[in-house]
Parts: structure tokens; sequence; C-alpha cells
């Protein structure tokens, strides 16, 4: 495979392509992308521990609708455990998107497609990312408490959106009023419950939706890390009803976090972005989960970076991007999808010795829903044998291949030689003994 080819043809303006379907491919029909702030892997997957400055062991959290189900990538690491610069590598894939001046981002190429784009969000943001939203709802600021969050629609917006938003920002004192644990989990779940909702009324409209849940965050730095796991744990029965609205409208659920959480030793606050914080494993590895139509269940290992989600994201709502993100397509599609560009007219794509399909006159074929496993590709009287485990691509052109008949007569006549040099080994060897 040609991974470096594969980012260049996801990534850059390309020719026209003829799309071939080969076998079925599950469409989502939308997206929600939920950002727990503060929220580190190292206090959630099984596969890692945490551990405070001082050196001692701090207890995990269990959220059972987190690491259940879906794709989830156990290695995935921010490049600066920071909220405002976090967010602006999410939505462009660019490690140093500028978060006052993000230029594309996955929500422009989404709107291209006719999608809504939306946002949720407990800790506002960059005024790029909230102007990318046809609706919005947000708080300025983290505090649980005295706050209203801000309704704000782009012209042509949906009226029954409007209505919907305007009614969740009057529901969140409801829900953040109560003091204490209660409090936090109430701010939380706010949110997951109004993305749960906004679900349920966007059936038949194509959107994409960037959530933030803050009190994770808020709870690290104003608790020690006792307190700070209570909180990551009461996200469970809120996520779970995400989870649910999203499975049962044909919605993908990505769920991950702009950074994570450090604490000096078991009873001090926490911090992520302070020089003393911002290069432990602790701040900066992050879940990342990709459950719904279209994904494999499996968990990913492997070293994985934010700039990997955007173009994720868009490979799984089948976006084509135009950005400059420098990630690659994680592999977790139901399905690979095979680029072929450079053949020398047409092409034939053949699996277990059967023709799947054929196509000709384009400058480049895409071959759309295939397992995962090994192809051949025939084209101008020569063939190429490709292996496809997720979003693969090849080029064709100045390949020198050689036909499968010929390749494999020659691999006989290599096996022939070889057990001949052997027998003649043994026989030299059997006259000295002699």
């Amino acid at each position: 495979m040609l991974p470096a080819l594969l980012i260049l043809l996801l990534l850059l303006p390309g020719c026209s392509a003829l799309d071939v379907q080969v076998g079925p491919m599950a469409q989502p029909a939308g997206a929600v992308i939920l950002v727990i702030d503060g929220l580190g892997s190292s206090y959630v997957y099984p596969e890692h521990n945490a551990y405070a400055l001082d050196g001692s062991p701090l207890n995990k959290a269990v959220l059972f609708n987190l690491t259940g189900a879906g794709a989830r990538a156990v290695d995935v690491r921010v490049p600066v455990p920071e909220t405002s610069k976090s967010h602006s590598v999410l939505v462009t894939g660019r490690s140093e998107a500028d978060w006052d001046q993000l230029g594309h981002t996955i929500f422009d190429l989404a709107r291209e497609e006719g999608y809504l784009c939306l946002a949720i969000m407990e800790r506002g943001d960059s005024m790029s990312i909230l102007e990318d939203m046809d609706a919005v709802l947000y708080l300025e600021d983290n505090a649980l408490h005295g706050t209203e969050p801000t309704p704000g629609f782009r012209p042509g917006a949906p009226e029954g959106l409007r209505t919907l938003f305007q009614e969740w920002r009057d529901r969140l004192a409801g829900y953040s009023n109560p003091e204490g644990m209660a409090g936090y989990a109430g701010y939380n779940a706010w949110a997951l419950d109004a993305a749960a909702d906004t679900v349920e009324h966007l059936i038949g409209k194509p959107f994409i939706m960037l959530v933030n849940a803050g009190a994770v965050d808020s709870a690290g730095h104003n608790l020690n890390a006792s307190g700070y796991l209570q909180v990551v744990e009461a996200l469970d029965e809120s996520l779970g009803r995400l989870v649910w609205a999203c499975r049962k409208n044909n919605v993908l659920l990505v769920i991950t976090a702009d950074h994570g959480m450090v604490f000096p030793d078991k009873e001090g606050k926490g911090g992520h972005s302070a020089e003393k914080y911002a290069t432990r494993l602790e701040a900066l590895r992050v879940p990342l989960v990709i459950q719904g139509p279209g994904t494999e269940e499996l968990n990913l290992g492997g070293g994985w970076s934010e700039v990997d989600i955007a173009p994720t994201v868009l490979a799984l709502l089948d976006i084509s991007s135009k950005t400059s993100a420098e990630g690659e397509v994680l592999p977790v599609r139901e399905g690979g999808i095979l680029r072929v560009a450079g053949a020398p007219a047409g092409v034939e794509l053949w699996g277990r010795g059967i023709c799947l399909a054929n196509a000709s006159g384009d400058d480049e074929y895409i071959f759309r829903g295939l397992g995962w496993g090994e192809y051949t590709l025939k084209a101008g009287g020569r063939s190429w044998d490709v292996l496809v485990d997720g979003d693969d691509a090849i080029d064709l052109a100045g390949k020198t291949a050689m036909p499968v008949g010929i390749r494999r007569a020659l691999g006989v006549i290599m096996i022939l030689v070889i057990n001949l040099a052997g027998m003649a080994i043994i026989v030299r060897i059997w006259r000295r003994e002699g």
C-alpha cells in the first residue's frame, strides 16, 4: 500500500474519478463529535494507568458506554494539551492551526455537501469555530452556576432548531443548580441530553454537530483526583442516552477529548497546560471511540494523533476533503475503499478468482464496499496484487508488473531450484561420509 499517496489523494483536489460500488456500505445520516473537556484516557482505558507528579498511582473510572462498543483507538495524543488550541486541531486536522484564523474546517466541507453544522459548547470556543455553525448553543465560560447559554443562528436555520435550542437554553439551571458532585454531573448531562434530543429532531436532515461537555475539566481544576474520577463516572448514564439516540437514528458518534488531566498528588488540584503538566501522558493521551454505521468493532493499536480525527470523520461521512490536514484516515471503516489511478485504459478488480467489478473511461477509479483482504487488479494485460485493510490507494502509472501466470511459473521454478540445490548438498554429504 502507499499511505503517503492515499493521504495525498484524500486531502488534495483530485481529478475526476469513477465510483464503482462493489459491496454494501453503510452511510451515516449525520455525525456527532463529542469532546469531553479534560478527560484523559489514562483514567478510563484498561490499557493505561495514571500517576500523579509525585509518582503515586491514581484510581480509574469505568465508563461502559465509552469502552464497551465501537472502534476504539488505544493510543491517541493531542499536539498541545490546551482547550482552544486542541479544538482548532480537531476541526482542521492541522497541528499548527491558528485558533483565531482556522482556514478550511470540516464544517466548511460538510456545508458544501448540504450538511447542517451545529454546536453545543459548554466552554464557548474561538469565534472562528462558532462562525462556522448554522446554529450554536454556547456558554462563554466554564462556570457551573449562574450562567445562561447563548443561542445563535445563521439566516435560514430550520425554525424547529431555533425553538429546540431556546428550550435547552432554559433547562441548564435545572441541571446544574445542585451543589457539589450533583452539579458537576448535571452540567455534563445537560450538554449530552441536549445533543441527544437534537439528534432525535434532525431525522432526515444530514448534519454534523460538535458538542463540548465541560464539567470534567472543571472538576480536575477545582477538586482532587478522587473528585475528578467521580465526575467522570457520572458521565456514563447521559453518555448512554446519547449513544442510544445516535444508534437509533443511524448517526455516527465520535467521542474524544481536548486534553487530559495531571494531579500533583492524590489530594492536590489538577492541571494540564502548565509546563510541569504539559509533557505528561496523563495530559496528552485522550480517548477516541467511533461508533455507528459503517464502523468496525475493534481495538486499534499503534500510535495516533488528534490530527487524524478530521480526515477520519470526513472519510466515514464520504465527504471529499480539500483541507491541508496532516493526518491520515484511521482504518476503522467496515468495508474499505480502494482508489486506483494510472490504469492504462480500464481496470478489473478480482477477488477469490472472481471478477468483482470492471470500469473504464476515467482518470481514477474508486472501488467501494470492499471487505478487508487480498485482491488482484488487472489492467493492460498486467496484474497487481493489493491488500485492502481500510482505505487504500495505488497508482499504476509507471509500475512494472508481471502477469500473474508468469509470476506463478517463476515461483514454481524457484521452489524447484531450491529443492534441487538442497538435494545436491545432501548427496555431497553422503558421499563424504562414504
